[in-house]
């Protein structure tokens, strides 16, 4: 007679299986986790590489479980080829699940974690199971790839302003420097390279360029209206070794510039094609301070901004609050955090001084920002201009949230009036003055041994503070 022991059913109704995965760039660590109502707990291992045929094998082999949820952690840009294909499964699939894709931080902030593949994906359809995990960031195809490409456009611009000050600096060396010489223009550019294959002075390629054999004939007259930037190097001659060095960064500059044109319009042309994407980058370069340009990049970074439970972290993401230390019933602010979106830091930040230094048309937003400049200039620019930015971050929540324009009559400080008495106009640094005396008027009317004059303190206290509460009021 043969005996046949006990093996776990995976088939059972009353088994919930749950899937973790641990993502690399060629493969992936897969477990499946399922626990019956008895607590009994079955767990399967397997690795797939993230090849069409790894991917076509891992569906097979994780259908016949129908697990309710697929957890993994955000792994750069390695997790959207699986969220992508697992969420191209769904319309297959028979049963319906979730994907989950969690933020590293909040995997790493479980206690009692091991760090190995194949314990990563226990741990991850464990978390799934008892419901600690929760979606990180949403993964939009259009936006990543718009994002992706806004930030190539970034690296090119670094890579054009190294360019430029690299051939500036070799021309300083030389001895040729031309104050004014812009290589955003297309002249100043040709007419630089037109002089590395010139071997003479400065003044003979000058007279060059403005004679009838001029190596640049269509930019002749802006040259000849330049004359007064060159004039003082007329007798300047690079060296041959010079020369090479200038010609090989012109050739690279030139090709740079080039691709960054190219990365526009394919920009462009992603956003040409999608009415409501233009609809939102409409709305947020409708706010002061903010170009198209700025607007398309800030749409990418953001996404959907309902991911955010409110306004409060999603200044958080756009780093435009500052840290906290508490301690002793005190609580300090700090530098903003740097655990947020630099992108986006960046470009609120920037946006905050055109609004508040270029902009010249008169809004509620360019009201807030000359009062924030001129109340706390004495504490520094930079606070001014990160107050200014959270004030257009919040403002930018809401156009996303509602779906409407930037108004000039909104974003106007809230002024209360004054209300037949002085509690109604009273600013923050009135108020935290008030209660400064509040206190020490206080104290002062307990002393004993002054007698008259801590009666008088008592009453000046109380005053105080009913002015402080009529303030609170009306606010």
């Amino acid at each position: 007679m043969v005996s046949t022991g006990f093996e776990f059913a995976e088939h059972l109704g009353n088994t919930r299986f749950h899937c973790g995965i641990d993502v690399h760039k060629h493969q992936i660590t897969v477990a499946m986790v399922g626990k019956d109502d008895t607590g009994l707990e079955k767990v399967v291992e397997q690795e797939f590489a993230t090849t069409p045929e790894g991917m076509s094998q891992f569906w097979g082999f994780t259908r016949k479980y129908v697990p309710m949820t697929f957890s993994m952690e955000a792994t750069n840009v390695y997790h959207h080829t699986v969220v992508t294909f697992l969420e191209g499964k769904k319309t297959e699939a028979t049963w319906a699940y979730e994907v989950i894709v969690a933020s590293p931080p909040d995997v790493a902030g479980i206690p009692g974690r091991q760090k190995n593949d194949v314990a990563d994906a226990k741990a991850l359809a464990r978390y799934a199971a008892a419901g600690l995990l929760k979606n990180g960031h949403e993964i939009i195809v259009p936006l990543e790839d718009i994002r992706a490409l806004f930030r190539s456009a970034m690296q090119v611009e670094v890579d054009r302003t190294r360019l430029k000050n690299r051939i500036k600096k070799t021309l300083d060396r030389g001895g040729f420097r031309p104050v004014g010489l812009d290589f955003n223009s297309n002249w100043s550019r040709d007419f630089v390279y037109e002089l590395t294959n010139h071997e003479g002075t400065i003044r003979e390629y000058f007279e060059k360029c403005i004679g009838a054999s001029c190596p640049i004939p269509e930019h002749a007259s802006i040259v000849a209206r330049n004359k007064p930037k060159f004039e003082p190097f007329f007798d300047v001659q690079l060296s041959t070794g010079q020369l090479a060095l200038v010609r090989q960064d012109m050739v690279e500059l030139e090709f740079k510039t080039t691709r960054k044109a190219m990365l526009s319009v394919e920009i462009d042309r992603i956003i040409v094609s999608r009415p409501g994407l233009r609809q939102r980058i409409t709305d947020i370069s409708s706010v002061p301070g903010i170009s198209p340009y700025t607007a398309a990049w800030l749409v990418a970074e953001i996404g959907n901004v309902k991911r955010f439970a409110g306004v409060k972290p999603f200044l958080a993401y756009c780093g435009c609050c500052p840290r906290t230390l508490a301690t002793d019933k005190k609580v300090y602010s700090c530098h903003v955090t740097r655990k947020s979106n630099k992108f986006i830091r960046t470009m609120l930040y920037n946006a905050a001084m055109v609004v508040s230094c270029a902009v010249k048309k008169e809004s509620g937003l360019k009201t807030y920002a000359t009062r924030t400049v001129a109340r706390k200039r004495h504490q520094g620019m930079k606070l001014a201009f990160m107050l200014i930015a959270a004030k257009m971050a919040r403002i930018i929540y809401a156009i996303l949230r509602d779906g409407v324009g930037f108004s000039a009559d909104l974003a106007i400080p809230r002024r209360p009036s004054p209300k037949g008495g002085a509690g109604g106009c009273l600013t923050v640094t009135d108020k935290k003055l008030l209660n400064r005396a509040r206190r020490i008027l206080g104290r002062v009317g307990t002393m004993e041994q002054l007698r008259g004059i801590a009666d008088h303190a008592s009453y000046f206290a109380k005053a105080l503070e009913s002015v402080l509460q009529e303030n609170q009021q009306v606010l």
